[in-house]
Formats: structure tokens, C-alpha cells, sequence
């Protein structure tokens, strides 16, 4: 849980501190504290409060990618896009870890595990590839 958690602070720190868009970091808090509240009730000892670390880091993260995208005007790209469903799909991943391990045993949990994983990383991991192209044409110009 520890690594995750310091895995979270570096991606929500590539995704980028601004825009700020606190509608979406509402939503998404609002979203981790009904997640971690259904959780508390299976919780016990230390995992409390680190699950509540936990959510907040998580929550954090997928707000940095989500605000990052503004679907609203023209300056989302597809790796905007592409960051932010790989963000939900991390959420969506770690959450069915937790409720897996906490709560009871989800049905096919480790197939919906390591798809959403998977999947997350990429796009995540996509993410990155057209900015590096977008500062090297900005250079050429």
C-alpha cells in the first residue's frame, strides 16, 4: 500500500497542479468519502487510517487527471483523455482490491483486477508520449 500511495504523489505531480476545476476535485471527494465510508465499517486496527491515507491520495491523483482535461473547450488532448480514464480505471481497480480483501469476495475480482490495472497503466503511461512530441515541435518552430 505504501509504494501505490507514493506512486499516486508522482502521477498526480506529472498530471500537473493547474487547472485548479474544484467541481470536479467536489466530485471527486465527495466519491472517495462515500468509497472509504462504506469501507470503515470492515476495517479494523491500523487499516483505518491508512486506508483513509489511502483513498486521499487516490482521490487526489484522479482529480489531478481529471481536472486536466476540460472537455469543455478546446484544450483537452487525447492524452488529457487518455490520463484520465486511466486514472478512473486505477481508482475502479483499488477499490475492488479493497472491497475484495475488506469487505467480501467480489465475483471474478482478480480478472476485473488486473484489467483495470493493466489498462490504467497504459493509458497512464500513454499519457506521457504526446507531450514530449508537442515540447519538441514547440522547439522546432
Amino acid at each position: 500500500m505504501l509504494m501505490f500511495g507514493i506512486t499516486h504523489i508522482l502521477y498526480s505531480s506529472a498530471f500537473g497542479i493547474k487547472p485548479w476545476d474544484l467541481k470536479v476535485g467536489l466530485g471527486i471527494g465527495l466519491v472517495s468519502s462515500f468509497c472509504y465510508t462504506f469501507l470503515y465499517f470492515y476495517l479494523s486496527g491500523p487499516f483505518t487510517y491508512l486506508v483513509a491515507v489511502y483513498v486521499a491520495l487516490i482521490g487526489f491523483m484522479g482529480w489531478r487527471a481529471m481536472a486536466g482535461m476540460q472537455l469543455c473547450n478546446d484544450l483537452w488532448t487525447w492524452t488529457k483523455l487518455s490520463a484520465c480514464i486511466g486514472s478512473v480505471l486505477f481508482m475502479v481497480s483499488d477499490l475492488t482490491i479493497a472491497v475484495n480483501k475488506f469487505c467480501f469476495p467480489v465475483p471474478y475480482s482478480r480478472v476485473i483486477i488486473m484489467a483495470t490495472y493493466y489498462a490504467a497503466q497504459m493509458l497512464i503511461a500513454l499519457s506521457a508520449v504526446e507531450s514530449k512530441d508537442e515540447e519538441v515541435f514547440i522547439k522546432r518552430k
